[in-house]
């Protein structure tokens, strides 16, 4: 299995595009596939925090004798996952992510600084966790 250069949780800046600047965390990432007759096109997506969302309307109906009220409200704008820079913690350098393989693990490494970011999986994140809910 591979393993994304940018993850949910990131510290990210927007390096190009409508939000250049913005500095923020990474919410969610998303693949997402498109065809075109017999071609097939694959893309990385992330919303970050502080990026502006999308503001989206719903109609008020009446769906099996039951009213449902219009409503607005606002979703996670998607940015192409090329348009964004890791931030390093320590020096507050942006730079793009390389993946090595250190002792026959693959691991994401700043191209800049060199720095290797050790993140724990999501995986070991939830083991973890429930080991403390048992104690």
């Amino acid at each position: 299995m591979g393993i994304a250069k940018i993850q949910k949780g990131d510290n990210v800046k927007v390096i190009s595009g409508k939000f250049r600047g913005t500095v923020g965390v990474v919410t969610k990432v998303a693949n997402i596939t498109k065809t075109f007759g017999k071609k097939i096109f694959k893309t990385k997506k992330v919303a970050v925090n502080e990026v502006a969302k999308l503001t989206k309307f719903r109609k008020a109906s009446n769906y099996q004798g039951q009213s449902y009220p219009g409503e607005k409200f606002l979703i996670d704008r998607l940015i192409d996952a090329s348009n964004v820079a890791l931030i390093s913690d320590d020096k507050n350098v942006t730079s793009k992510i390389k993946i090595e393989i250190k002792d026959e693990k693959k691991v994401r490494v700043l191209k800049k600084n060199n720095k290797i970011l050790d993140k724990v999986s999501y995986k070991q994140e939830k083991e973890e966790k429930a080991k403390v809910k048992r104690k």
